[in-house]
């Protein structure tokens, strides 16, 4: 009995509407990733490196 009133009031078509039409609105709500920029050119000196010592 309770099967037969949830398929007549669950209508699949209906229930999927609001993926179709917006997709945002499913699913997470996460913050938006911010952007970064690389560098594309020279950046400038990096400065002298000392010696790295022995290695072995």
């Amino acid at each position: 009995m309770l099967n037969e009133n949830f398929s007549k009031d669950f209508i699949l078509s209906e229930s999927l509407s609001a993926s179709a039409l917006d997709p945002n609105l499913v699913g997470p709500t996460l913050p938006p990733i911010p952007s970064f920029t690389l560098p594309t050119g020279p950046t400038g000196p990096t400065g002298p490196t000392g010696s790295t010592g022995p290695t072995g």
